[in-house]
């Protein structure tokens, strides 16, 4: 490949520039690393404590259905009165509903935006 554009390049840099406009630094701040989360865990606090949480209650069902029939006779009833629960159309309803609109929360983005990220814009 040629470079011999020498010229063109000086007349490029000769060139004056213009100004940039006035809160042109703080508003690509803003948009870019002020809005960015800031570096951590994969999992926030509140999901590592239901993960310790179920994981405790999964080392005491095994330990407890290794000990003793009539508890894990217990815990079979006590799932079946739970997915019985759930069988209720009444109970499905009101989960789908909440679930749809977790969903179009989250969708629509309805949520605020950080105070940083509205820093440039008037």
């Amino acid at each position: 490949m040629k470079d011999d554009f020498d010229e063109l390049d000086r007349a490029i840099f000769a060139l004056p520039l213009e100004a940039p406009p006035p809160g042109l630094r703080a508003s690509i701040l803003a948009q870019t690393v002020y809005a960015a989360p800031a570096p951590g865990l994969a999992l926030s606090g509140w999901e590592i404590g239901v993960v310790g949480a179920l994981l405790a209650l999964a080392v005491w069902l095994g330990l407890a259905f290794a000990g003793d029939a009539r508890f894990a006779e217990t815990a079979i009833e006590a799932t079946l009165g739970l997915t019985r629960a759930l069988a209720d159309p009444t109970t499905l309803l009101w989960l789908a509903a909440g679930t749809g609109t977790a969903f179009w929360y989250s969708l629509l983005n309805l949520a605020p935006r950080p105070v940083a990220a509205r820093a440039g814009r008037s």
